[in-house]
C-alpha cells in the first residue's frame, strides 16, 4: 500500500523470520501490527522525527518499533513487534517498486490489507505518538 510516493507498507506472511533478520536494515523493515493503518502511522511519525531531529533510534526501522511499541526502549520494541514466523508488515521507505523488489527477494507472501476497527485506531496513534513527548 502506497502511503507516499516514498513510503509503502504491505502485510505479508513471513515462513522463515530467523533467516530474514540478518538482511532487515538500511530502507525496510518487517514488524507485527495490529492493522495497516496503525503501521502506516508509525511509519509516518518515524519518518518525521528523523525530519525533525526528535529520533530516539539511530534508524528509521529503529523508531518504528519504538513507534509501534510505545517504549524508548529497542530491546522491548523487538520483543513486542520485531518480526516473526506467520502475519507481518513490510515497511519500505522507498517507492513501491522497491517494495516489490524486496517481496520477492525476502520470498514473502503479500497479503490483503487488514483495516483497524475505528476505537482501537485511536488508541494505537495515541501510543505511538506517545514517544514524541518521552
Amino acid at each position: 500500500m502506497k502511503v507516499t510516493p516514498d513510503l509503502q507498507v504491505e502485510r505479508v506472511l513471513v515462513e522463515n523470520a530467523k533467516s530474514l533478520i540478518p538482511k532487515i536494515g538500511g530502507d525496510f523493515q518487517i514488524v507485527r501490527g495490529n492493522c495497516t493503518e496503525e503501521v502506516a502511522f508509525a511509519a509516518l511519525l518515524s519518518l518525521r522525527s528523523f525530519d525533525r531531529e526528535t529520533n530516539h533510534a539511530r534508524t528509521l526501522g529503529g523508531e518504528l518499533l519504538l513507534r509501534l511499541a510505545g517504549t524508548l526502549q529497542i530491546k522491548d520494541a523487538i520483543k513486542e513487534r520485531g518480526i516473526v514466523n506467520g502475519e507481518n508488515y513490510l515497511v519500505v521507505f522507498g517507492s513501491p517498486e522497491r517494495a516489490e523488489e524486496l517481496i520477492g527477494e525476502l520470498g514473502l507472501k503479500k497479503l490483503p490489507p487488514l483495516e483497524c476497527e475505528p476505537e482501537k485506531l485511536k488508541t494505537f496513534f495515541e501510543k505511538s505518538a506517545l514517544v514524541e513527548v518521552m
